[in-house]
Formats: structure tokens, sequence, C-alpha cells
């Protein structure tokens, strides 16, 4: 009897159109007839679908591939006869892909789970992870899809044969190239797709058995020993089994691991002893067995004696202290009642700050570069010229008299002109040069900070030669290596500091020469950092004051005051000649001072102006335009309230009542009187206070240092003391101060450190590397570093870490941490003092990451050591390739790199600083050294033979005798430094 089949149901309707998809059609009937072919009719093709398994109730086949992401209805022939089932739609979708492989390590057994992310995996059926080893491609188990964007794969066992000629090893493990098959489909190697890396396969891990058994007793941990446990898997890789149940992991180490085996023996077990497994990935280990009975359980009659005798002490004590607790009670009620109330406001406290605390470490903040200012792309770097004096001169590189014109009287010009250009002509002599710095450091008056002035004066004069200038230092570096060696002093601790001129030129050497580097290369990683940190830190409250944050990398920096705020959105109105914008929107809190809300209006409304272009936020008033009538919002004004204490307040928007939304308008600051209307019945103090411009509005907070907010309160009136968020303790903590433990708070600085952690990886990756795909790695550094090397071969230094040490403290520590500590020595940013704490928490971390010494870090360790304990073997194991690189790189010749520093001076022949003023600089210290000068040379051979000696009085008899012609004239302005003057030397003709 002839019967057609009936089809009632369809799983799945959709898969990938590279086909492979098993597809169960159910229905009745579906045994019938002889041969039956299924089909999808996807546009005008007919993708044939291969028969599985066929049943009385259901057909399953697997879909063919498809060149379209379309859909089709089924076609089911049974023995020529075809019926086609529009109201089934099979629908063809994109095939999966993967984006980020997590985890790409496993060791020769495979077992490791592997977190792959992507796409589409919600339509796979038959996912297998791949490895290629050799001439083999193995596959590991099938994976799990936990969601449509990530799946749980387990490495294969790569069954390395024993005669094999390159076993994995911990130092160098296998790179193997791996993929994914989906259904079937195997669409390529992903390791060799750009942001992945090939799959590392260490040795299995090796785990010792019990020598002798172990013994349990409720509450121990049990310890296993072993080799390699953590090289490759991680605590979810690890099962330990006692009797078949759960040993729960507590720690995973290279060299042993813990757990806590259970309470009791397991079921079966009472009489025996229960074996211990271990399963690390693929591989399974018997260690032995675990004995829930002491080995020594008789106890002497001496022992139960002095158990009876001290449990009969301990009642009997405490029966007194029952008696005198009792006696004391009535008198004392009360006070327990209230350290009670207080023991529970403290406990509930610590339980919402601990759960605040805990919320944050589980919160990923990796939308960090989406919100970063559109700066990223515009970076602000200072000119060449800014960017050195900045460096040469940290603390007067705004007005520094190498910046502008020695100006001298008019009638004197052409004589000044002749004696410094003599003094120039001397200072081009390589022996006059190295005589003059031997005398001055052979001076025991010549102090530190006179070493770093010469030192930077004298590259503002050499800057135009830097070939004699390399010629100098190189010779000045040999002498300061020849006096440390000699007077066996530490060698590691050369050029840690800046204490002699050649020290100090060498980090401007470093300066000069790092410039292209700096704007095509690292600059940009720099940047990032800083707008990181800054952003981070503006997303919590920030006292405006002590500068203490609620997010910060610094413990010292840290706000441990617990209070409420809220985030808020204001929109700030735009210029009228702002085409196109109308309204910027500023995220604030609640709690920020009005200077703090003009600093984010005008980072917001400014993001690409460098700041040295931006008005000040002294210049500007903020206007509420939300308000009828508008109002100006102050730091202080007559609204601030006077708290018990002599305390006041600085406003802040909640003082305000400033609504979310709101709009705000920054205005000039009008000369006038404003607010009149605000202003108390002490209008003459009032008024003094918006006249004089009040003092907390005397600075853009954050931007001067914690000694200028000291300064804030000597200059208010004298009847208040300000604070903002936390009221500095004038005699430590006491016992009113709403301040709780600060353990419970350092969970943010771990916050901190993962938010930001990829931007310091990324800065730390561009400093040691030496590839790069768009800038050249820089030639100095290996210059200078073989010169190092040669000279400690030159002494005889057989230990490696002395030369790391002088590589370390010449490059990282002076140059790159210098940087890092002060961001705007390179770019156009306001001092960072806000971020201050962070960026020192950075630097130290790579100090210590070039450190060699392994530090035993403790619980009393500091927070910025702990922080960054786990990453900082990584990052030392980055230094050492990074100069291991450089050492293995070709060796760059005398003659090479003369002709990159030539055109490195022309190319900043436009930059040049007024090299009369650093030679009237440098005169100075001539007058003071004039007499060792001499002597030192007419000691030389080679000066004498040269006429240095004379060629100096020359100029001395020059320079004195115009001192003595101008003294005659009635004033004294000379032997200052020719100040205070008429016209300008021709700076042309040096």
């Amino acid at each position: 009897m002839y019967v057609d089949p009936l089809v009632t149901r369809v799983e799945p309707l959709k898969g990938t159109k590279y086909g492979g998809t098993d597809v169960t059609i159910w229905g009745e009937n579906m045994d019938a007839g002889s041969m039956v072919n299924v089909s999808i009719n996807v546009a005008s093709n007919r993708i044939p679908c291969q028969i599985l398994e066929r049943a009385t109730d259901r057909l399953v086949c697997r879909t063919g591939p498809s060149f379209n992401d379309s859909d089709g209805s089924f076609s089911v022939a049974i023995d020529g006869s075809t019926q086609i089932y529009d109201n089934f739609r099979f629908k063809y979708e994109k095939a999966p892909t993967v984006s980020q492989v997590r985890f790409e390590r496993s060791i020769a057994s495979g077992g490791i789970l592997v977190d792959v992310f992507g796409t589409g995996f919600k339509l796979l059926q038959r996912p297998y992870m791949l490895v290629m080893d050799e001439d083999r491609a193995i596959r590991g188990p099938r994976c799990i899809i936990e969601r449509d964007d990530l799946m749980h794969c387990y490495t294969p066992d790569l069954m390395i044969p024993n005669d094999r000629h390159n076993h994995p090893t911990i130092e160098h493990p296998l790179m193997l190239e791996y993929g994914f098959e989906m259904d079937g489909v195997r669409p390529g190697n992903v390791s060799q797709l750009s942001g992945f890396n090939r799959l590392e396969v260490f040795p299995d891990p090796i785990v010792e058995r019990f020598i002798d058994g172990r013994s349990y007793r409720s509450g121990d941990y049990l310890t296993i020993n072993g080799k390699y446990l953590d090289a490759a898997a991680s605590e979810r890789d690890v099962l330990v089994t006692v009797g078949g149940e759960t040993c729960n992991l507590t720690a995973l180490a290279n060299r042993a691991l813990t757990c806590v085996p259970p309470d009791f023996p397991p079921e079966g077990y009472y009489n025996r002893k229960p074996n211990v497994v271990v399963k690390i990935g693929g591989m399974s280990y018997d260690v032995g067995q675990l004995s829930y009975n002491s080995k020594d359980s008789g106890v002497s009659p001496q022992v139960l004696v002095a158990i009876l005798i001290a449990v009969l002490t301990v009642i009997c004590a405490f029966i007194l202290l029952l008696v005198f607790y009792r006696r004391k009670s009535t008198s004392h009620m009360r006070e327990m009642k209230h350290l009670r109330n207080q023991i529970d406001q403290i406990e509930m406290k610590v339980a919402t700050e601990c759960k605040e605390a805990f919320a944050e470490l589980q919160t990923s903040m990796n939308a960090m570069a989406a919100e970063l200012p559109l700066g990223v792309s515009f970076i602000p770097f200072l000119s060449y010229k800014e960017y050195t004096a900045r460096v040469l001169f940290p603390n007067n590189y705004h007005n520094h008299a190498v910046l502008r014109d020695l100006e001298v009287d008019s009638q004197r010009a052409l004589s000044i002109e002749t004696g410094l250009r003599a003094f120039n002509k001397l200072l081009m002599n390589k022996h006059f040069l190295l005589s003059f710095v031997r005398a001055m450091e052979n001076n025991k008056y010549f102090l530190g900070k006179d070493r770093v002035t010469v030192g930077s004066l004298l590259m503002v004069v050499l800057m135009e030669k830097m070939e004699y200038c390399t010629e100098i230092l190189k010779q000045l570096l040999k002498e300061l290596i020849d006096r440390t060696v000699e007077k066996k002093f530490q060698p590691k601790i050369l050029f840690r500091r800046s204490e002699s001129v050649a020290e100090r030129m060498l980090a401007a050497w470093y300066t000069f020469l790092m410039h292209r580097y700096l704007t095509e290369r690292a600059g940009q990683k720099l940047y990032e950092l800083y707008w990181a940190i800054k952003q981070q830190v503006e997303k919590g409250p920030q006292d405006a004051l002590t500068l203490d944050a609620r997010y910060s990398l610094s413990e010292e920096k840290l706000l441990r005051s617990s209070f409420d705020f809220r985030e808020m959105m204001v929109f700030i109105a735009a210029d009228n000649y702002s085409a196109g914008v109308t309204e910027y929107p500023v995220r604030v809190l609640d709690c920020d001072t009005i200077t703090q809300v003009k600093e984010k209006c005008l980072d917001a409304k400014y993001r690409t102006t460098p700041f040295s272009d931006r008005p000040s936020a002294n210049d500007l008033d903020l206007e509420l335009r939300s308000a009828c009538p508008r109002i100006i919002l102050q730091d202080i004004d007559s609204t601030s309230k006077i708290e018990p204490g002599g305390w006041k307040r600085i406003n802040t928007l909640a003082h305000y009542k400033v609504l979310n939304n709101a709009t705000l308008a920054l205005l000039p600051r009008q000369a006038s009187l404003y607010n009149l209307s605000l202003l108390s019945e002490r209008s003459e103090r009032s008024t003094f206070s918006l006249t004089k411009q009040s003092p907390t509005l005397a600075r853009p907070f954050g931007t001067n240092s914690s000694s200028q907010s000291k300064g804030l309160l000597s200059n208010m009136e004298s009847n208040y003391k300000l604070y903002h968020l936390v009221k500095p303790s004038e005699h430590g903590p006491s016992d009113h101060q709403d301040k709780m433990v600060t353990e419970i708070y350092l969970t943010r600085l771990l916050t901190m450190k993962g938010t930001l952690q990829k931007f310091i990886k990324d800065l730390l990756e561009v400093i040691f590397s030496t590839s790069s795909h768009n800038c050249s790695f820089p030639p100095c550094i290996k210059y200078m570093f073989d010169f190092m090397d040669d000279q400690a071969r030159e002494h005889g230094i057989e230990d490696d870490e002395v030369v790391h040490a002088w590589k370390s403290n010449s490059l990282p520590l002076r140059f790159w941490v210098n940087l890092i500590k002060n961001p705007h020595f390179v770019f156009d940013i306001p001092k960072p003092t806000k971020v201050e704490g962070c960026l020192s928490v950075v630097a130290q971390t790579l100090m210590d990451a070039c450190s060699t010494q392994d530090h035993q870090l403790t619980k009393d360790s500091p927070s910025s050591k702990l922080l960054f304990a786990k990453d900082i073997y990584m990052y030392r194991e980055w230094v050492d390739n990074y100069y291991g690189e450089i050492r293995s790189m070709p060796l760059i010749s005398d003659q090479d790199m003369n002709a990159m520093l030539a055109e490195d001076s022309r190319s900043h022949s436009r930059d040049r600083f007024h090299v009369f003023s650093a030679l009237n600089e440098l005169y100075k210290y001539l007058e003071q050294y004039k007499d060792p000068l001499r002597e030192e040379l007419e000691m030389n051979q080679f000066a004498v033979n040269q006429k240095l000696p004379q060629k100096f009085q020359e100029m001395l008899n020059t320079m004195e005798c115009m001192s003595d012609q101008y003294s005659n004239g009635g004033t004294s302005t000379l032997a200052a430094g020719y100040v205070n003057t008429y016209r300008r030397p021709r700076e042309d003709r040096v």
C-alpha cells in the first residue's frame, strides 16, 4: 500500500552558509519508499541535503554549502515523487567569526580550557579546536557553546612521541598554529591573523607522589608539590579529588597547589584510606592516599593532667572576670551602649564599602579607550625648542635667560660680543672645555644644582654641533667611569642621579636625540596614558584642596572618606562663532567645585586646542542659565555655609542645587561687582572677597601643588578655614572624624590598576621595543649602549648587572621616568598635579621593571609594588629582551653616527636658543673658578701647545676691562650679567 510522508516540523531552520548543519525533519511515514532525496531550494539552486538517518518519524540530513545568505524551502523526493514544503524555510546565515582567543597556551596532553570570542556560535553544532603539529591536524574535544559570542574549547592531546627531537620545555615551549573546525568546515589558521598569537605548548606538569601518605585534620590544607603546575594551567583547569569527592582548590603556583579536603572521609572510605587524584588538563595523577586518622592518637596521663589544670585555670579566670564585670556593669552601662551603637554603625559602613569595592573590582571598564577625548588623534606636542627648554630648565622654562636675547648697553654691545665670542671659541676647543669642567668638578663648593645648571647650559651652547658635543660627552663619561672604578665606589648607582656635569649632559643628549621617536611613536602612548588617568580620576570625587581622589593608583592620594555623590550631565553653551554647535555636553559630579566644573567644561569645549591657547579658568565666570534669574556660580560667595569650628565649605553644584541637564555658560570675568543681591549684611567683607577675587578662584583646582592649597587657607579670611570634601586633620585622626579603615579602600587601587592596565602596558611595550612599522629605532640608544659595553670590558667588569644598571639608570630612569612624571615637558597640557600620584606609581613600576633585584614582598610593602607584583616579572623580561636585542644589532660606526648627529643639528637649526645668553650664564661660573682653570690649562701640555692659557687670559682681560670701564661710568650692571640694558649682541655671528 502506497502512503505519502507528512512533514510536521523541521529543526533547526537556520545554519551557516558553509553547510554542515544537521537538520531533523519530523513527520509521519518518513520511511516510505525505497529511495529518498532531500534538497533546499535557494533562489534557482537546489542544494542537496545528505541523508544521515531515516526512521518512521524523522529524517536527518546534513546541509550543503550555499553561495548566498538567503533562505529556501525544503524538497523531499521519495521514489521520484517530489513534494515542496514552503511552510518550512531554511535560512543560510553568515559564517561564524572568531575575534579573540584568550589563554593561548596548553600542555602536551591537552585538556586546557580556552575562551573563544566571536559571533554566530549558536549556529554551530560540532565545533572543535584544531592544532597543527608538523604535518598533523589534531582535533580536540567538542567545544561548549556558552553564548552566541562565546564558546569554551579544550586543547587537544598532541601525543608527542618520546623520540621527537624538539620536545617542549618551560624556556622554549612549542609555538604551534591553531584554528577551529566548524561543522566540518575548516576556515583556516586563526593564529595567522592579525591580533592573534600561536599556541604555546608547555611540557606536561610533574606532580610528586606522597612519600609516606598524608594525614588530615579538620580545617587543615592539603599541599601537593610538583613542577610546572601553572605554566599553562589556571585554577579552572585543575581538579583534585579525595576518594572521588572534590578537594576545593585554594592556591596554584609553579611548584605547589593547595586545596581543602572534605572534613569527613568520603562514603565507603571509613575503614580505608581514600586515594588523592590530581587532574590537570588531560593528565591525571594518583599521588597517594590520605589518612583521616591521626598517626598518634594516644594521650599520656601527664598531658591529660596538664589539660585539666589549664581548663580549671581558664574557668577560674572566667569566673573572676565575670564577677569584676558585674561590679562594673552598672557604672559603664551607658558607655557600653554608646560603644555598641558606634560599632554597629562602623560594621554597616564596612559592609557597604566592601560591597562597593567588590562591585568595582568585578566591573569591566574596557570602554576607557572609547571614552578618551578626540585628543587621542590630536596630540598637542610642544615645539622642539619648548620641549628641550622644559627638560633642561624644569624650574624656569618660561623665563630662563637662554629664552631671550642678552640685552646690554648700546655703547658696550660690540665689546661684550667680542668677549663672549672669544669665550665661545674657547669652548669649541676640546682641551679647554674638558679643563673647564674638571676645574669646576674638582672644587668641593661646586654643588649638585650647579652641576645640573652648567650641564644644561653647555648643551645649549653645543646643541648646534652635536658631533662635537657627543665627543665631549663620551670623554667626560669615560673619566667619570674611571673615577668610579678607581675609588671603588658602587658602580651600579652610576648615572642614577645628576651628580656630575657628564650625567646631566647625558640626560640632555638623550632629550635632543629622542625627540623624533617621541613625536612619531612613543608620545602617543604616553599621551593616551595621561588622558586615561585624568578621565578615570575625574569619574569620581577629588578633593580640590588635598587632591585626594576616589580613583587613584597612589595610596597616599586615595580619598578615604565615604560620602554620597551623583553623576550629572550639564550643557555648556557654545560661543557665537562656533558654527553648527549650540551646546557641549559635559559629565560632572554634584560634589565638584565651581572651578572643577569650569575645568571640565573647558576640556569638553576645547578638545583639540592646546592648553596654552585655551582661556584660563581664572579668567572666566560660570553662569547658570537654567535659573531665573541667571546667576554666577562661585567657589566662595555670600551663600557659602559656615560650619561649627570655623569651617567654610567650598561651594559645589549640589550647594547651588543645579539640576541634571542644566545649561551653563562660560563668560569672560567682569572687573565690576556682580551678584550684589547675594551679598550678606556683612557687605564690607563680602565686597572684599569679590573685588580681590576669592582665593579659591586664584588658581584652577588641581593645577597647582598641595602646598599652594595650604596657602589658600592662610590667605583666606582669618575667621574661616576652607575645606571641600574632607576637613584637613590638624591634630591627627580623631574619634569624631568620619574616617574608615584604610585597607577597605585599597581595593579601589586594584580597580584603577585594572582600568589602566592596557595603557600602562602599551606605554612600557613601546618604551622597551626595538621594532616599529612607522618609526626607526633611535640610533643614539644603540650607540650609547655599545659605548657602555665597551667601557665595562675595558675596566674588566664581568658582572652583567652593572652594565644593566648603567643602561637602566641612563635611559629609562633619567629620560623616560622624567617624562612620565612630567608629561607637560612633551605636551601642551597643564602641569599634571591632579594625577601626579598616579603618574608616580607608573614611573615607579618602570623603575622596578629595570631593577635586577628581586625584593621580597610582604603585607607591609608599598601598595604600588603590591599592585604590579604579578606583572613586574613580565616587564623585567621585556627589559632583558630589549637590552639583548639592542646588543645584537649591527654596530654603528663613528662616521655614521656623526652623519646622523649632523643631520639632527641641521633639522633643528631654527629651534636654537639664545647662545649669547647661555654664554653669559656660563661666564658667571667661569669667574668663580678662573684660577683653578688657569692652573688646569697650564698643566695640560696640549693646551699649552695651542696657547690656550694666553687666549683664556686675553678673554678674561677683555671682560674685566669692560667691567672696569663700565664701573667708572657709574653703574654695576655688568657684574650682574648684563641686564637692564638696551642693545642685543648679534646671535647670528656666533
